[in-house]
């Protein structure tokens, strides 16, 4: 039996990335139709919104919630199964430094992600029943660990993948410079900790990155999947050289 397994085959796994992304979009989609009507309460609402967004439909915000947990957990575990990849792209074109900061940052950012879906679950679960105080602090949990932290970790992996990408050449230079772009925007998210009016950037580091990771799983996967991987010397990996001619 052949020791090889099909290179497109064995790429597969770089389009966790795309599969990231689509899990957490179909989260919200979905969490967006089971809710229930009337204001949407945010950690900067007053408690008079928070309640009336608790007991507007307390069946309906249940199901939106446990749907929402649920997608953001997939999608949080599709991003630690994408996390390899781009770790092993820094370590292939760049440095084991940056190799590591890539994994560590990518793992926190899943970690917080569910955490975050975990909170969510939690809450749903409590509904109504719960004291305003507990919901409210339930929900800025949720919060604080899916939003800003979670993007800004993020942040740090997009830097380190696009500086990467754009001293070797590995990636398109427009995939390089706009992670750059996108990585300096969700590091700045964390200053909506101090300062409501950054919470604007999250949006940014979040949906317009889903676009970044499209683009960088969808790479990986056809160039790892059409040729097999080389090392930053040009040799080719898991190929075996031909013997000198005697």
């Amino acid at each position: 039996m052949s020791s090889f397994t099909s290179p497109r085959r064995s790429s597969a796994g770089a389009l966790s990335g795309i599969l990231y992304v689509l899990l957490f979009v179909a989260g919200l989609v979905i969490s967006g139709i089971t809710a229930p009507s009337g204001p949407f309460a945010t950690p900067y609402s007053s408690d008079d919104v928070v309640r009336k967004y608790l007991l507007a439909d307390p069946a309906a915000l249940h199901r939106s919630l446990q749907v929402g947990a649920l997608f953001q957990l997939l999608s949080a575990l599709a991003l630690l199964a994408f996390v390899p990849w781009l770790t092993e792209f820094v370590g292939r074109h760049g440095t084991p430094v940056r190799a590591g900061v890539v994994r560590a940052a990518g793992g926190a950012s899943g970690v917080l992600l569910v955490l975050s879906a975990s909170v969510g679950w939690v809450l749903s679960l409590l509904g109504n029943a719960a004291d305003l105080p507990v919901s409210r602090a339930l929900m800025d949990l949720a919060f604080i660990t899916g939003a800003a932290p979670a993007i800004g970790t993020l942040g740090v992996v997009l830097w380190q993948v696009s500086r990467t990408a754009l001293v070797s050449r590995a990636l398109p230079a427009w995939v390089a410079w706009s992670g750059l772009a996108l990585s300096a925007a969700s590091m700045l998210s964390l200053l909506s900790l101090v300062a409501e009016p950054a919470t604007l950037l999250i949006p940014v580091g979040r949906y317009v990155g889903f676009l970044w990771f499209v683009a960088v799983s969808l790479t990986l996967w056809r160039r790892d999947g059409g040729t097999p991987s080389t090392g930053r010397s040009g040799t080719t990996v898991g190929v075996a050289a031909p013997a000198p001619a005697s």
